[in-house]
């Protein structure tokens, strides 16, 4: 199964504070921007091979960390910039959704996540099964502060599903399971009707929301079905270090290829069978989910991963490095976006060591060739133009 990563990455100068992405930019094809001026984000082409993506991942992070190097400014693998920042709209879409949401746009303009889209094989059961996976996010969980206060262990997740008012959840929270692709799109059609009333309601025109979004984007939830692009779509990481973000790109993808042959089902003890893969009734995935993002990797997470075929203690959540403190002040998150600036370029440094070796065995991967489609999958005008949310 191919896959492709997009990965949201924060811009600070030398004293830790955000700053433009605009220089980042420009450093390499793969590096586009994001819907605020501090995001960059890299999109990456499809591809079979994790070690060909770690490989390619390294290249790109590596052209982009050496120019903004030249400029001052640095890479920060954050879910959030840990203090509640306010940065610049860039996009039209993006003014045309402050409109919509209005203040509470600022739980999506503070945070940096991971997109991984998926071939689609049989999108509905692969849509269920990554709902169900959906504790998987803590472990690599980034960031557990949001605008200074520690909120919960993945403080990104908590924020962007439920920071804002209770009117716009549908379109931010996990969504229960979709049964048939029927429901599914009946779903669909229902919360771009219910997109389109809010919009009108805040004064956007029936025909802006036709030109700036589809029927499959108007929802920015955890796992979307991108008929548009052939894909699933799990959004549910933090942005993170890309040796991690790789391992689980695939550690999921592993999980997701035995659709092909078995049913994903409902039951009371979920995991992976010889027959079916079983997923918890939804009620009981929520209170899981709601237990990883406040409390991260506790034994019964773990524990609900193992069923699946995940090793945790494969992982090392950046967020197990910060402090306990209940707050965090300007000047300790400046030197932390710092510190994690560094951990970021050593990572990059250990992926260049390790695997450039084996690189002349791997045949490199081609799909990015066509400008046209930035990583095989996102059309890179709609990127281009009006970001992501």
């Amino acid at each position: 199964m191919k896959l492709g990563l997009e990965v949201e990455y924060w811009v600070i100068d030398d004293e830790g504070n955000l700053t433009s992405a605009e220089e980042v930019i420009r450093a390499h094809e793969y590096v586009i921007p994001e819907f605020v001026d501090s995001l960059a984000e890299i999109v990456l082409p499809p591809m079979e091979s994790r070690v060909a993506l770690e490989i390619t991942f390294a290249d790109v992070l590596g052209a982009v960390l050496d120019v903004a190097a030249a400029h001052g400014t640095h890479l920060v693998p954050l879910g959030t910039p840990l203090l509640e920042e306010s940065p610049p709209v860039l996009s039209k879409r993006g003014a045309t959704l402050e409109r919509i949401y209005g203040d509470d746009l600022r739980f999506a303009k503070n945070v940096a996540g991971s997109h991984i889209h998926f071939d689609q094989t049989n999108p509905v059961a692969q849509a269920n099964l990554l709902t169900a996976l959906d504790p998987a996010l803590a472990l690599v969980a980034s960031s557990p502060y949001y605008d200074g206060r520690r909120t919960a262990t993945a403080a990104r997740v908590a924020a962007y599903r439920r920071g804002m008012d209770e009117r716009f959840h549908r379109f931010r929270d996990l969504q229960p399971y979709a049964l048939t692709p029927d429901a599914h799109a009946k779903r669909v059609r229902q919360s771009f009707v219910s997109f389109l009333t809010l919009a009108v309601d805040s004064g956007v025109s029936e025909a802006a929301v036709y030109e700036q979004f589809s029927h499959e984007n108007v929802s920015h939830s955890p796992v979307r079905i991108r008929d548009d692009l052939g894909t699933v779509e799990w959004r549910a990481p933090d942005t993170a270090l890309p040796s991690k973000l790789t391992q689980l790109a695939f550690d999921i993808g592993g999980i997701l290829e035995e659709t092909a042959a078995k049913p994903v089902v409902v039951g009371t003890e979920p995991g992976l069978y010889s027959g079916a893969i079983v997923i918890p009734p939804f009620e009981s995935l929520q209170r899981l989910s709601n237990e990883a993002i406040a409390d991260g990797l506790t034994p019964r997470v773990r524990t609900y991963l193992e069923a699946f075929g995940i090793d945790p203690t494969a992982y090392s959540p950046l967020v197990d490095r910060f402090p306990r403190a209940a707050v965090i002040s300007p000047d300790e998150a400046r030197s932390r976006r710092l510190e994690f600036a560094r951990l970021l370029k050593a990572d990059v440094d250990m992926l260049n060591a390790t695997r450039r070796p084996v690189e002349q065995f791997i045949e490199r991967n081609t799909a990015g060739d066509d400008r046209s489609q930035m990583n095989g999958f996102v059309d890179s005008v709609e990127k281009q133009h009006s970001g992501s949310v």
